[in-house]
C-alpha cells in the first residue's frame, strides 16, 4: 500500500491496493488447473465425435457414448451397434507422432483390449464383428488408415468408415444390441 501511497493520491492508495489484491485473487481463483484444462479439452473432442455419430443414430444405429463394462475402471468413448456390427470408438488427439506416424502402442493396445472386452461381453449371445477405431481428432500427415486389428479415422471420415464395415443380419445385430444393453453401464 506504502508504494501505491507514493506512485498515486493517498485517496486513491486504499481503493487501487484492494482492487489490485481483488483481480490478482480472482485471476488466480479462476485459472483452471493443468488437469482441469486438458479434462476439458478431452470432454470437447468427445462431443464432436459424439455429434459426428449422429447421422448414424437417425440411420438405426444404438450409439453409447461414456459407458463401461462390469469390473472395468476404464470407460468406452463410443460404442455401435448396427447393420455394420459393433464398433468400439476412441476419441485421441495427437500430442506427438511415433516413428513412422503411428499412435502411441499403450493407446492401440487399450482400443484393442476394449473391443475384445465387449468381443468376450458377447460371446455365445451374437455372432457379430466388435472393430476397434481410433478417431484421431488433429492432423496427422501420412495417418493409416488402419493398425493391426482396428481402423483409424478423422472426425469427418466416421461415419463414412462406419458404413463401410461388412454387412451383418439384422437379427444378429438385435441380439447384439440387447446383449450390450443388459451389461453396459454409464460411466461414474
Amino acid at each position: 500500500m506504502l508504494l501505491i501511497g507514493l506512485t498515486v493520491s493517498e485517496s486513491l492508495a486504499s481503493p487501487l491496493a484492494l482492487t489490485t489484491a481483488g483481480l490478482t485473487w480472482w485471476r488466480l481463483r479462476l485459472r483452471p488447473s493443468a488437469s482441469a484444462s486438458v479434462w476439458r479439452r478431452q470432454a470437447a473432442m468427445q462431443r464432436r465425435t459424439a455429434g459426428m455419430l449422429e447421422p448414424l443414430e437417425q440411420e438405426g444405429y444404438l450409439v453409447l457414448h461414456d459407458i463401461t463394462l462390469p469390473g472395468w475402471l476404464d470407460s468406452l468413448d463410443h460404442l455401435l451397434v448396427g447393420p455394420t456390427g459393433v464398433w468400439v470408438i476412441k476419441s485421441w488427439q495427437r500430442r506427438r507422432l511415433l516413428p513412422g506416424g503411428s499412435a502411441p502402442p499403450a493407446t492401440v493396445r487399450g482400443l484393442r483390449c476394449q473391443a475384445d472386452a465387449v468381443a468376450e461381453a458377447l460371446a455365445g449371445g451374437a455372432s457379430v464383428p466388435v472393430q476397434p477405431l481410433l478417431c484421431v481428432h488433429s492432423r496427422w500427415p501420412g495417418s493409416p488408415r488402419s493398425f493391426q486389428g482396428g481402423r483409424v479415422a478423422d472426425p469427418r471420415r466416421l461415419v463414412e468408415v462406419v458404413r463401410s464395415g461388412s454387412s451383418v443380419a439384422s437379427h444378429e445385430v438385435e441380439r447384439a444390441a440387447a446383449g450390450l444393453l443388459e451389461v453396459l453401464r454409464p460411466a461414474a
